[in-house]
């Protein structure tokens, strides 16, 4: 550039520049309510907010409680009103708090004290000190591991659940599988001198998972016994969970780890006989399962860290 402004720190990074937009602190935006809850294993929960601004916001998450995963499952706008889905482990309601940061507009601040104003060649700003920049400790590449579950990768063969005529339900607990996904994560070191409660990350939930647990049961009542009806007794299920990436901001450590969001339960039983005086039935659960076991838009992200003790 022929003329201009930069700041460089002593390492050389680039702090303030005239041609370069810095994200400044908007507000911290609306609670809305929750939008959905899964309450099995691990649970969570989705949260919405909401914020009007003519520029695209980053939003930082502050958790409401350090022991639980958060990630922005999405936002999407409507003219200049911006909504973020927030999903967080747990089973209970503990919505985090947000706060937001977009480029500045215009080429006056509405701040009438002292600062450095930092404009560009078309006189707009790109760094303000009266407008609280965003200063960011450190960005950490995280990844989550690829089986979510505590318990580990399923089997890929069948458990059999035994006979329990044709009540669905009664066939459940014997294709449990540890699905929680607390414990499961892949850990990162990020810079934290000065680190405080109020330390706060901002970071996408991109990757998703789903893993099952696979049941069959047959039997024959009399066909060892000429003197019987044959009677055929059948079952096949599956039970299984859907997971979403989100991440926990720890002391010292960036964790990447799941969600558990969804269950898919299937299960069909059925008993037959040719003889007409031979009871019968046949049942099915209502939910089928979408798709195969794996975990997909599994990639590093960035994880922004950030203090909201400067914004509060």
């Amino acid at each position: 550039m022929a003329f201009g402004v930069q700041v460089k720190s002593d390492s050389g990074d680039l702090i303030v520049s005239s041609d370069v937009k810095t994200y400044h602190y908007i507000g911290s935006p609306s609670y809305a309510g929750v939008q959905s809850s899964y309450n099995n294993y691990s649970g969570s929960r989705v949260y919405r907010y909401t914020i009007t601004n003519a520029e695209t916001p980053l939003v930082f998450i502050k958790p409401a409680d350090a022991n639980k995963f958060y990630a922005v499952l999405t936002h999407f706008k409507s003219g200049n009103n911006w909504t973020y889905d927030v999903i967080g482990s747990g089973t209970s309601d503990q919505p985090p708090t947000l706060y937001a940061f977009a480029a500045l507009s215009g080429s006056t601040s509405s701040s009438e004290t002292y600062g450095v104003m930092v404009k560009d060649a078309s006189g707009n700003r790109t760094f303000d000190s009266r407008d609280k920049p965003l200063a960011i400790i450190d960005i950490v590449s995280a990844i989550p591991p690829n089986v979510p579950m505590d318990g580990g990768a399923t089997s890929t063969s069948n458990v059999d659940p035994g006979w329990h005529e044709c009540n669905i339900a009664s066939y459940r607990a014997a294709m449990e599988h540890d699905f929680t996904s607390d414990d499961t994560h892949t850990d990162y070191s990020y810079s934290n001198s000065g680190h405080n409660s109020n330390y706060m990350f901002a970071a996408p939930s991109i990757a998703q998972s789903a893993y099952r647990k696979n049941g069959y049961h047959y039997h024959c009542d009399g066909c060892s016994n000429w003197s019987q009806a044959d009677e055929h007794h059948y079952f096949t299920g599956n039970l299984g969970v859907f997971y979403r990436q989100a991440y926990k901001l720890t002391s010292s450590q960036v964790q990447a780890g799941w969600c558990s969001v969804k269950e898919f339960w299937y299960g069909n039983a059925s008993k037959t006989s040719w003889a007409p005086w031979q009871s019968s039935c046949n049942s099915s659960s209502a939910f089928g399962i979408p798709f195969s076991q794996k975990s997909i838009n599994r990639v590093s992200n960035s994880v922004i860290i950030a203090d909201a003790t400067n914004y509060v």
